[in-house]
């Protein structure tokens, strides 16, 4: 069993070097950075190749979930990847050791779970958590959250001691049984930029794989999220996304 793990620069060259994580994991596990940007591939080419990381420099400008199934493909064509091995989506923003996957790993395989979220924080005293865990949303949901700021799908990680089931988790790191992934057809490609991540988790509570959620296992994460005012394209993505979603859900409703 191998691990392949997926990561998109789209204009994080500086960051990714900064943040140094990636390198760590290529030691011990095959480590694919999909450039977005042609100045992306420009920066990252030699150091990529000094750190024995696979970089992909083709088909710009895609998005997340595209980008993503890109990768998996790549794994599955180039590097034999196969159905028991785990694919990991990696924020180019997040910090994780090589300890950390390969334990996250070992549990899933001890507890038969083919789709995992860990535990991510956004500081390095891990005293204020990342939310990356949550309820699937309703419409009132999104709109308490878009107009109010009001996020009442949040699930309280401090209160999650053990591995256990949760809804959905967010894009910036999933882990998944290649088989599973496949199975799913990886990401909707339909989706630009937003809910790609609760279109997947979704998916697959609908073919009973629920995504489990490991609090022990932890990452930071350094997110800037982008600006979501309503005069903001990003803005306008969510709220496409969202609307995409929703739809989807309430035509496939859960058992």
């Amino acid at each position: 069993m191998n691990i392949y793990i997926s990561v998109v620069s789209h204009g994080h060259a500086e960051m990714i070097k900064q943040i140094n994580c990636l390198p760590q994991l290529a030691k011990q596990f095959n480590v694919v950075l999909k450039c977005n940007k042609p100045q992306d591939a420009e920066a990252l080419s030699d150091w990529c190749a000094d750190n024995n990381i696979v970089i992909i420099k083709s088909d710009y400008g895609l998005g997340f979930g595209k980008n993503n199934n890109f990768v998996f493909d790549y794994c599955q064509q180039k590097l034999s990847m196969q159905g028991e091995d785990i694919f990991i989506v990696l924020n180019p923003d997040l910090y994780i050791t090589a300890e950390q996957i390969a334990e996250l790993v070992e549990n899933m395989q001890r507890d038969r779970v083919a789709f995992a979220a860990i535990n991510l924080f956004k500081n390095d005293e891990k005293t204020i958590y990342d939310n990356s865990i949550r309820k699937f949303p309703t419409l009132k949901d999104f709109f308490q959250s878009f107009i109010f700021g009001v996020n009442k799908c949040i699930i309280d990680k401090s209160k999650v001691f053990a591995p256990t089931p949760v809804d959905w988790t967010a894009g910036s790191f999933m882990a998944l049984k290649a088989s599973h992934y496949q199975q799913l057809s990886g990401f909707n490609e339909k989706y630009f930029m937003y809910c790609e991540d609760i279109d997947l988790c979704y998916r697959s509570q609908l073919l009973k794989v629920p995504v489990v959620y490991y609090p022990t296992i932890h990452a930071l994460h350094f997110a800037k999220h982008a600006n979501r005012s309503v005069f903001s394209r990003h803005f306008m993505w969510h709220l496409q996304s969202t609307f995409r979603f929703l739809i989807y859900k309430f035509t496939h409703r859960l058992s």
